[in-house]
């Protein structure tokens, strides 16, 4: 049961915020899609169908769907209705191998799937699995642009789809709405109320390095949401208006980030969200300029690409009131790049960054938007989030210096599925009675200010001769050189023995530089600026980093 107070409506299911949005809103848009709009009364139409195609094929309260679909109206839609009826989105990436997608099914024990064109084939010899279809391009336009768009998307998808064989049933999902239809002729659909009940499960990684099942309430979900209310309403002190505001929604939904800072919210502030399947720099920045869209959140890598186009220089930015990154460690230089930008496009505010793990349905701190970041600040607490830090491995608390930072809130993940042991590894009851999430993160609390500096994942500390040592602090170092795009440092070598290896990226105006001579000057750099255990033994140069599905660097292929 929830334990505490909020300021804002937090006590309905996520199909009930999206109600009272529907009964405000009615025919105001509530999705972009390919220069298509969808209104709040069409997404609740669709919404009502799919949940009566999922009671007609037997999904009942408690039963998890697996939702592996891009952002698109289908997966948006089929979130709320499985909502709505009580049922568990188990989200699922898009882009998930056939063996990632059994190991999901298996976890949460699912037998109903949406998919989209490219993940069908992934849930092939499936035998107990209904699976609905969601093809991309069901909701382009009916005009020019949209056949065009779907000539493109076709060809962009060419060879890299398959039918789903040997499920138990294969349904399209317009033929799934009609099923919906046809139940609703002769039955009602109950909705489901409780607001303590799970909603989502997020696969992500956990200690062991195995997926897990994040099982999050609509109580947190709701919460997560609210936070960002509260920044604009309290912090920046802007008016909530969804007749001009607008998020763009790129950040993938089967992610925290996504889910709840931008579908969600957008839903309880009943505003609209240009939704996107997959990022595409030219086209969030002409949705940026075409909607006046004034929420922007990304992983650092896309507003990387996006600054480097340069579609954004020159637009009108006086009246965004929130643009920011997190999900990952977010350089200082990419801080810098984008308040200047934000200064030049007659913004107020500065870039923010944030910090969250999925256990906390994502951000729990966030940078005031009002004052420039200090480097390797992740911000304040949000509302309703406590902080503090830890000594690695105990609930003793340390002040003024690093340690283990632990979240207390109402976002708190329930635990993972069927997974008590590594449950309690990170949600710990400290001796205030309250349980604590360990967050894993080494960070620095200052003590005047209550502002969080995030240091390293205790992973990827390091300890040379004694001396620990940071790879983020290194890596942040090294992107002050101008021969250096970008970099990562990597510990190799057996306990006790380890050096550093730092990956190197070139900026292209330096790509034919001598690499001996370049080298050295890396060398020299850190032995002027960095600790001399913080000094890379071995430097190698590649083309990029590696990154993960959802846009972080992938030190572990690295390493």
């Amino acid at each position: 049961m929830s334990e505490f107070t909020s300021k804002y409506d937090v006590k309905k299911t996520m199909y009930e915020k999206f109600m009272d949005s529907v009964a405000a809103r009615g025919d105001k848009p509530c999705f972009y899609y390919y220069n298509n709009t969808i209104s709040w009364n069409q997404a609740d139409e669709m919404v009502d169908l799919c949940a009566a195609a999922l009671k007609a094929n037997g999904v009942e309260k408690g039963d998890r769907v697996i939702i592996c679909a891009p952002n698109m109206p289908q997966c948006i839609t089929a979130i709320y209705a499985v909502n709505k009826i009580g049922a568990i989105a188990a989200m699922l990436h898009p882009l998930s191998v056939a063996t990632e997608a059994q190991y999901a099914k298996n976890l949460v024990g699912a037998k109903f799937a949406f998919c989209f064109d490219v993940s069908e084939k992934a849930f092939t010899g499936m035998k107990d699995l209904i699976l609905v279809k969601c093809p991309t391009a069901q909701y382009f336009p009916k005009s020019p642009y949209g056949m065009i768009a779907n000539m493109l998307y076709k060809k962009k998808i060419k060879g890299k789809t398959a039918p789903a064989t040997d499920v138990k049933k294969l349904i399209d999902w317009k033929d799934f709405l009609k099923e919906g239809k046809e139940y609703l002729e002769s039955n009602t659909v109950e909705i489901e109320t409780d607001y303590n009940a799970t909603a989502v499960t997020m696969m992500t990684g956990g200690t062991t390095g195995n997926p897990k099942a994040v099982m999050l309430s609509n109580f947190n979900i709701n919460n997560l949401s609210y936070e960002v209310w509260d920044v604009v309403d309290t912090v920046i002190q802007k008016k909530i208006d969804p007749d001009h505001d607008a998020m763009l929604t790129a950040l993938p939904v089967f992610h925290g980030f996504g889910f709840g800072m931008c579908m969600h919210y957008s839903i309880i502030v009943g505003q609209p969200q240009a939704l996107f399947p997959q990022f595409d720099a030219k086209m969030c920045s002409d949705a940026i300029k075409k909607y006046h869209i004034n929420y922007v959140f990304g992983v650092p890598d896309f507003f990387e690409k996006v600054y480097k186009a340069g579609y954004l220089k020159g637009i009108d930015m006086s009246t965004m009131k929130l643009i920011g990154s997190g999900g990952d460690v977010v350089p200082y230089s990419l801080t810098e790049k984008m308040d200047r930008l934000l200064k030049e496009n007659g913004s107020k505010f500065h870039f923010a960054t944030g910090y969250g793990l999925t256990e906390c349905v994502t951000v729990c701190s966030f940078t005031d938007m009002r004052r420039e970041a200090p480097q390797g600040c992740i911000g304040l607490p949000t509302y309703n989030i406590e902080v503090m830090t830890v000594k690695p491995g105990t609930t003793e608390e340390v002040k003024g210096e690093d340690g283990e930072l632990c979240v207390y809130g109402p976002t708190l993940m329930q635990g993972y599925w069927n997974d008590p042991e590594e449950t309690a590894k990170m949600l710990v009851k400290h001796e205030d009675g309250r349980v604590w999430l360990h967050t894993g993160d080494m960070c620095h609390i200052t003590p005047e200010t209550g502002d969080i500096y995030y240091r390293q994942r205790l992973k990827r500390v390091y300890k040379i001769s004694g001396y620990l040592v940071y790879p983020s602090f290194i890596e942040e170092a090294y992107r002050a050189m101008a021969e250096i795009y970008d970099c990562c440092a990597i510990g190799t070598g057996e306990e006790g023995k380890t050096q550093l290896k730092l990956y190197v990226v070139k900026n292209k105006k330096f790509a034919t530089d001598n690499e001996e001579e370049l080298t050295k000057k890396i060398i020299d750099f850190g032995m002027q600026n960095l600790s001399k255990w913080s000094v890379p033994r071995e430097v190698v140069y590649i083309d990029e980093l590696p990154r993960t599905k959802i846009g972080k660097v992938d030190f572990k292929v690295l390493k």
